[in-house]
């Protein structure tokens, strides 16, 4: 048909066909690969020579839901078959790649029961489109009469799909938090139903419920993904799943907890694929960026970033080395996990079942003649230590600690029994950051804030350091340099933006999220304090008169710039007032 309809020669026509025998494949596969014609072109050609229709596309809004459950969808992929709609006649409209392929159409037409009208499609777009309207069909599955699958591996969750209810409603639990950006699944037992919560951009949402009576179904379906003890339920367990949806590879830490109610399952979701961030992507202000790009391109020390958990601490080193990632560089990590692969850095993941700590990991280091290592988490004395004497001993080392501020990393190092005078003498910089919810830029609307808001910002006329600071030590004012001209605020004449929420955002007012950040730079001063045994007050309050802008300002100067609201600059630096 192709010759015939004059857009393949007999030539190419034969090539394909050896390749075909040679290599397998389909001949449409064989035809794309020579690079003659698209897929498009191909199915196109075949549907005007056999008096077809043709479609570029569809809407999955279009596609019949209950015919698509009828179809397994195994079998829809494979074949490149996808039911779309009744048709006036009480026929199937179906959509194919191949309406030479009989034997398929007639598979379709026994499994709806009905006769099939078939549709040409290109085979990408209808795998495409699988993989959106399958998701769709199950996603409202009832769980009435519901048990516990069979032990299976799940590489590809589309292809995943089985007659269980349980099976179907874990999955969608997987294809819902994707959709919803969500980091975390919550699954929680309660009085009367297990309810389901995603964390979006940080915060939790209430998602969907189910009768507490499938409680140990879901929970067991949960444990045989993650390869845990299905029988073993008075202990908590955890275990990690290797996802695959929609194309995306998906790493997922599971972790279960007995509780009065219940087992109760969190599961964190990671993204294989998420591109690294740039040091410049991550919300730093002009000065801000000074400073890190500079301690990053230092040849030894130690840079800490601090903050609680899922405060982008990682994602933040990450950055930092993928700015410092040069073929003259020997970069090593040890981590737990490993969270994204970067290319030319040996990354490691630590395993206390046989001994490969963060200690044993940085100490082999030590042998690989490494220029930069970068720690997961600085958890004990012993790992604390060996970072010291790396750093001392010409290499630059970036880790994270858990504090609620820049200062406290000092004297928590300090309170690991590691000596201040090496404290001081090893520290080149601290990070403290949060992560706050940016306005969804198609609902946001502005407002007129009262002054009593302003000063709860800490942006009011007096408040020298949003408004017109200049940083008395020369390393921060060097940085400061970088800072456009802040005009002075005045109440009545600043408008700022608050959340509304549309479909863009799910109604939440917020999509995606950056961080606010608080850089102490370690200087002679400060290694003076350090020396001292200061406490964290005492070098905070040092910090903050050479310059050091502090969360809740950092905060101001972006809910003055329209990227967040006063209320999330508070939610998350509420410790932050002085």
């Amino acid at each position: 048909m192709l010759v015939a309809g004059g857009v393949l020669s007999a030539e190419q026509l034969s090539e394909a066909r050896n390749a075909v025998a040679t290599r397998g494949g389909t001949l449409s596969e064989a035809i794309v690969a020579q690079g003659e014609l698209s897929d498009k072109q191909i199915t196109a050609t075949i549907a005007a020579q056999m008096g077809l229709p043709w479609l570029e596309g569809i809407k999955k809004e279009d596609v019949d839901a209950e015919l698509v459950t009828a179809v397994p969808i195994v079998f829809a992929k494979n074949n490149r078959v996808l039911p779309l709609s009744l048709t006036p006649t009480g026929g199937v409209r179906v959509a194919c790649a191949d309406p030479l392929d009989l034997n398929t159409l007639d598979a379709v037409q026994a499994l709806l029961d009905k006769p099939v009208e078939p549709v040409v499609m290109s085979a990408d777009v209808i795998i495409e489109t699988i993989n959106e309207v399958y998701e769709r069909a199950g996603a409202d599955d009832d769980l009435d009469g519901a048990g516990v699958a069979e032990e299976e591996e799940l590489t590809d969750l589309i292809d995943a799909e089985d007659e269980a209810p349980i099976i179907r409603w874990v999955n969608n639990l997987f294809f819902e938090a994707v959709k919803l950006r969500a980091s975390d699944i919550h699954i929680e037992p309660l009085d009367k139903e297990v309810g389901v919560r995603y964390r979006v951009d940080g915060v939790l949402q209430e998602a969907r419920s189910v009768k507490k009576n499938f409680l140990a179904s879901i929970i067991s379906r949960v444990k045989i993904l993650a390869k845990l003890n299905i029988a073993e339920k008075r202990l908590p367990q955890d275990g990690r799943i290797a996802l695959k949806i929609a194309g995306k590879s998906i790493d997922v830490r599971v972790s279960t907890v007995p509780t009065s109610q219940g087992e109760r399952v969190v599961m964190r979701l990671l993204d294989k694929q998420t591109v690294l961030h740039d040091i410049s992507d991550l919300g730093f202000w002009p000065d801000h960026y000074t400073l890190f790009h500079g301690l990053i391109r230092r040849p030894h020390g130690i840079i800490l970033v601090t903050g609680p958990t899922g405060s982008g601490k990682t994602t933040t080193l990450y950055a930092g080395l993928s700015q410092i990632n040069t073929p003259d560089k020997n970069i090593l990590t040890v981590e737990d996990p490993v969270e994204y692969d970067i290319e030319g850095i040996g990354q490691v993941h630590v395993n206390p079942k046989i001994h490969l700590t963060f200690a044993n990991g940085l100490r082999a280091f030590l042998r690989q003649d490494p220029d930069v290592i970068m720690v997961g988490e600085i958890r004990d004395r012993e790992t604390a230590e060996i970072a010291v004497q790396s750093s001392l001993t010409g290499h630059l080392v970036l880790s994270t600690i858990h504090t609620n501020d820049a200062a406290g990393a000092l004297t928590r190092l300090v309170e690991m029994d590691i000596e201040p005078f090496l404290v001081a003498s090893s520290m080149i910089g601290i990070q403290a950051q949060r992560l706050i919810r940016v306005l969804c830029p198609h609902c946001r609307e502005t407002y007129e804030p009262t002054r009593d808001q302003l000063e709860e910002l800490g942006v009011a006329p007096d408040n020298p350091y949003v408004v017109s600071h200049i940083p008395a030590h020369p390393v921060y004012r060097a940085a400061a340099a970088k800072l456009p001209p802040i005009q002075p605020i005045e109440p009545g004449k600043v408008a700022l933006y608050r959340a509304v929420g549309c479909p863009e955002c799910l109604g939440l007012g917020y999509r995606g999220r950056s961080g606010l950040y608080e850089m102490l730079m370690i200087t002679d001063e400060i290694r003076a304090l350090v020396l001292k045994n200061a406490d964290s007050n005492t070098i905070k309050k040092l910090a903050r008169e050479e310059g050091m802008v502090n969360l809740r300002e950092d905060g101001a100067r972006k809910v003055l710039q329209g990227v967040t609201t006063i209320e999330e600059v508070l939610r998350v630096t509420h410790e932050d007032v002085n």
